[in-house]
């Protein structure tokens, strides 16, 4: 693991990732970085979640390697990756009656002596501090169950933050929140990048890639083949019609708007085929 003082780096070379011994996505080489944000984006069905749910070893890879610095993942102990990753996964399935409290602290679990029973002051400060950044504080006594969509993603969000991991994966975080939450969520991750967090994420909404990533690695499927790695780069680099076209079969225009800089990716029509 790392030394004192030391990132953590989350590395992946020659992945085969899939389900049942066949492969979904193959993955040449994926990093990520302390202060960085990667977005993993491509249409559906080319192996994004499961990618992700790869390197939060949730499942393992058909072939190749991942490594947590110089250690495979699968030689790390569940307890020392956790305290380095986190990982949210699309939909979450808590029991209905746990309050959303007890679901955040969880995330304290990797830093608890197995013998604990109560969190610490040092616990119930992070889960405070995921539950004010997340702004899901003024729901703590409710249960679970209770939740909206976009509420409930947001305290899972919460509850990877109170892990205080160096790393953080999620899988389209942003499928159930509206406008506003999405915007919020893509600041947030913004901060968490300038606290030195590494972020890797699947998204679908370009503009919200656009708006977040440094680095964006799209996937393309292949003919009677595993999807792979068709372009990696910034938004800039990406996110261009003639490679937006040649993965999606759609043209996009990319609009600038001139007063905040910011740009827009609209779809004008599909491709013939």
């Amino acid at each position: 693991m790392t030394n004192a003082g030391e990132k953590d780096v989350l590395t992946a070379a020659h992945l085969h990732v899939g389900w049942q011994g066949k492969t979904v996505a193959q993955i040449d080489s994926l990093s990520l970085h302390p202060g960085e944000i990667v977005v993993i984006a491509g249409p559906n069905g080319v192996g994004k979640s499961t990618t992700v749910k790869t390197l939060a070893r949730q499942i393992k890879p058909i072939g190749g390697h991942i490594h947590l610095n110089e250690t495979d993942i699968w030689m790390c102990p569940p307890r020392t990756f956790a305290k380095s990753v986190a990982y949210v996964a699309q939909n979450i399935d808590p029991p209905r009656n746990m309050p959303v409290k007890a679901l955040v602290a969880l995330g304290r679990n990797p830093h608890q002596a197995w013998w604990s029973w109560q969190i610490s002051t040092e616990d119930e400060a992070a889960v405070k501090s995921a539950l004010d950044a997340t702004e899901t504080s003024h729901l703590t006594e409710k249960e679970v169950g209770t939740l909206s969509g976009g509420e409930l993603q947001r305290v899972a969000l919460a509850m990877a933050l109170a892990q205080q991991s160096s790393l953080i994966l999620l899988d389209e975080p942003t499928s159930h929140l509206d406008y506003k939450h999405q915007l919020q969520l893509v600041e947030l991750l913004k901060k968490m990048r300038s606290q030195q967090l590494g972020i890797l994420l699947v998204l679908h909404d370009l503009n919200l890639i656009g708006r977040l990533a440094d680095k964006v690695v799209l996937l393309r499927k292949e003919p009677a083949a595993p999807s792979k790695i068709f372009a990696s780069g910034t938004p800039a680099e990406v996110l261009v019609n003639s490679k937006l076209r040649d993965v999606y079969d759609i043209n996009v225009a990319v609009v600038e708007d001139t007063a905040s800089g910011i740009k827009s990716y609209v779809p004008t029509g599909i491709v013939d085929s």
